[in-house]
């Protein structure tokens, strides 16, 4: 009440106009909105969920990752997309960001080292690292800044999990 007092007052005192002419409230003004707290709660991310590599997502030989990839680089430069570009480097990608780790060569560099718990690295968990990364976070690192800004696509409905295998692919693909 004080602030909107405080608005006629000045609204008064500036223009020399009547306060009536500004006696608005706040949702009148726009600044409130009964529906806020239901825009806010859409933003919250859904739960962590497990996913498993699709029987007809085929990436187990070179000539299926590269038929793949070539959806994927698409997939990863599209901005309405997984708009991947925006945090990572990859081979022949035009204004990458640098957030995240380059993945140009990341199958022979990156791929090859451990997770974060020390476990060797599938396509498996590259798959569930692109679809919904947080669940493969351990629990100490889950306030540790920059370890959990990966968005998450296949929980949020961002990308399909087609998509999100043609993405797995075309990362396999940077050699």
């Amino acid at each position: 009440m004080k602030v909107k007092k405080l608005l006629i007052a000045a609204a008064t005192a500036i223009t020399g106009m009547s306060a009536l002419a500004f006696a608005l409230t706040l949702q009148e003004a726009g600044i409130e909105s009964p529906e806020a707290k239901s825009v806010m709660l859409k933003d919250i991310p859904p739960e962590p969920r497990l996913y498993a590599v699709p029987p007809e997502c085929n990436l187990s030989d070179k000539e299926s990752i590269k038929k793949l990839a070539e959806k994927g680089e698409k997939v990863f430069n599209t901005v309405e997309k997984g708009n991947c570009v925006a945090c990572h480097c990859a081979t022949g990608t035009k204004g990458c960001g640098n957030i995240g780790p380059s993945l140009i060569g990341y199958k022979n560099g990156l791929f090859k080292a451990p997770d974060y718990r020390g476990e060797p690295k599938t396509i498996d968990w590259l798959y569930q690292k692109i679809a919904d990364g947080r669940i493969l976070l351990p629990k100490e690192l889950e306030n540790v800044p920059y370890y959990h800004i990966m968005t998450v696509q296949l929980t949020t409905g961002q990308l399909t999990a087609e998509e999100v295998c043609q993405l797995t692919a075309y990362v396999l693909s940077q050699e």
